[in-house]
């Protein structure tokens, strides 16, 4: 018997790193690792340290001239991401490679959780990385992020 039968819905949307008013900077260095630990790999989102919170996915968009490259998503459990075992590879994004426009909008690429969205437990972040060192940059944005 499920223990819980009522549906969840967020409480308040957040697209913030850290559940205040910080937003995420352009990540143009190098992380190339599997396990999360890299210094280069840049906080997107953190979940209620109260209730958790709910990510749909993460969405990449180009700040200009890039060369092709992957995002890494990861799931920490809300300690330090320097330690490989608090860090979980949730998934990559392959990111073309971009030519800054002023007539063509620059590129955006959406990684999309599994199963539709992925429930944070209280304090739980995710954390994106690039696999090679970009031009430009990419700012990396949670996609219907929110709290319970």
């Amino acid at each position: 018997m499920a223990k819980n039968t009522s549906p969840r819905f967020t409480i308040a949307g957040d697209n913030s790193v850290n559940g205040t008013t910080t937003m995420v900077t352009t990540m143009t260095t190098a992380a190339a690792d599997y396990t999360g630990i890299s210094a280069n790999n840049q906080l997107i989102f953190t979940a209620d340290a109260t209730n958790g919170g709910r990510v749909v996915g993460i969405q990449f968009t180009a700040t200009g001239t890039n060369t092709q490259s992957v995002a890494r998503v990861y799931i920490n459990n809300g300690s330090t991401n320097t330690t490989a075992t608090n860090n979980a590879l949730a998934g990559a994004l392959t990111l073309p490679g971009t030519t800054a426009s002023n007539t063509i909008a620059e590129v955006s690429a959406a990684f999309y959780f599994p199963g539709g969205y992925v429930d944070l437990a209280p304090g739980f972040r995710i954390y994106c990385g690039l696999a090679t060192t970009v031009a430009a940059g990419w700012v990396a944005t949670a996609i219907l992020g929110g709290e319970f």
